[in-house]
């Protein structure tokens, strides 16, 4: 059985206020944002979470104790639990399907483990980790707004060359009549109707009780204000912003440039998030590549392939000429050293692709003459 006195690191007759002073010391300690990729610490964090969860509900703690005394399992993972056992793993597969996560669920694509907590159990209306304390603890606690992925398409050139570039697109950003609040400007709060200012909901799950953010209110009691009719109270609204990005030469589609603090404004006063942006490069009508290397294809007469001779090709740069020699066939390519892209200080190779051009609309006497030859050469 889980000892959840044990992972506070605090006695079994603690007060209230000293298990809180605990976890936020812990908490502060092994969150994810402060430990990033720390496995360890991510795990520490939720069976805190979890501890304080149930430390700092005075109904929840009667039975959790109560489980103790009786020898009932009343924990996580593969512990034993009885009628009333409840763990994070229980919460995340009870709320799996609606919420998104599933029983072993990873937590990607979030700002921060905190938004993970408000994401499912604010906004979705499901049960809090951290009780009644949630709504003045992470509910309201600065958060880094949410980062913004946008795709934009650039010109081949553009692409191979590089450079400071100013653009417009066209993405979500702080609505301007209400600068992201979401509430019509000047109207005034009110007491939530549905949790009557206490900000937090309870529900049952056979015999325990679990507390909630209020998700009318987002757990802050007061519902402040009508909705923006511009935003419809969502805080936001597509629309064009000009943007200056240094594009690096050689870049390839799929790669992604970083804007910092363009993204969403952050919660509670925390930070904005930052806009990535998607390179997608258009296609060429005489160019293509892979990696560094550049490829072209041009062609060439059938006297050309069969006697030889040069041609001018055209590089990113300049035209050169290239000497074909005799008995070229169609498709094979000649290697022009160093005209490729130069990406992180290496420079890739041009390779030209002829294409052997065979006479149409021959006349009875060029067809005549073609037969004499094909058959002095051996031709079938």
């Amino acid at each position: 059985m889980t000892d959840y006195y044990k992972i506070l690191g605090v006695s079994e007759d603690a007060t209230t206020d000293e298990i809180k002073k605990t976890y936020r010391k812990l908490a502060k300690r092994y969150h994810p944002d402060a430990n990033p990729n720390d496995k360890q610490a991510e795990t520490r964090f939720k069976e805190i979470s979890e501890a304080y969860n149930v430390l700092s509900d005075p109904k929840k703690k009667q039975q959790y104790d109560t489980m103790r005394k009786f020898g009932a399992g009343y924990g996580a993972g593969g512990a034993q639990k009885g009628a009333a056992g409840f763990s994070f793993d229980d919460i995340m597969s009870m709320f799996g399907e609606r919420s998104g996560f599933t029983k072993g669920s990873r937590f990607t694509g979030f700002g921060s483990f905190a938004d993970i907590f408000s994401s499912i159990f604010s906004e979705k209306g499901f049960g809090g980790f951290a009780g009644g304390d949630f709504k003045t603890g992470m509910a309201d606690a600065p958060r880094k707004g949410d980062d913004i992925l946008a795709d934009i398409e650039i010109p081949f050139e553009d692409a191979v060359n590089g450079g400071k570039k100013t653009i417009k697109i066209n993405i979500e950003q702080p609505c301007d009549r209400c600068h992201g609040s979401g509430v019509t400007p000047g109207s005034k709060a009110t007491v939530c109707p549905e949790c009557k200012g206490r900000g937090t909901v309870t529900f049952s799950h056979g015999s325990f009780a679990v507390s909630r953010p209020c998700p009318r209110c987002l757990g802050r009691g007061q519902i402040t204000g009508n909705p923006c009719r511009k935003c419809s109270g969502r805080g936001k609204i597509f629309g064009p912003k000009v943007v200056k990005i240094n594009i690096p030469s050689g870049i390839e589609s799929g790669k992604k440039i970083r804007l910092k603090g363009l993204g969403n404004p952050g919660v509670n006063g925390g930070p904005p998030g930052d806009l990535y942006l998607k390179i997608i490069v258009s296609g060429h009508q005489y160019f293509w590549r892979e990696g560094k290397d550049i490829y072209c294809r041009v062609p060439i007469s059938l006297r050309q392939a069969i006697l030889g001779g040069k041609i001018k090709v055209r590089t990113l740069t300049k035209q050169v000429e290239l000497k074909i020699p005799p008995g070229t066939s169609s498709g094979q390519r000649f290697r022009l050293k160093g005209l490729g892209l130069s990406v992180n200080g290496v420079r890739g190779d041009q390779y030209v692709e002829v294409k052997v051009e065979v006479p149409k609309n021959l006349t009875e006497q060029q067809k005549q003459l073609f037969e004499k030859f094909a058959d002095n050469v051996g031709l079938n």
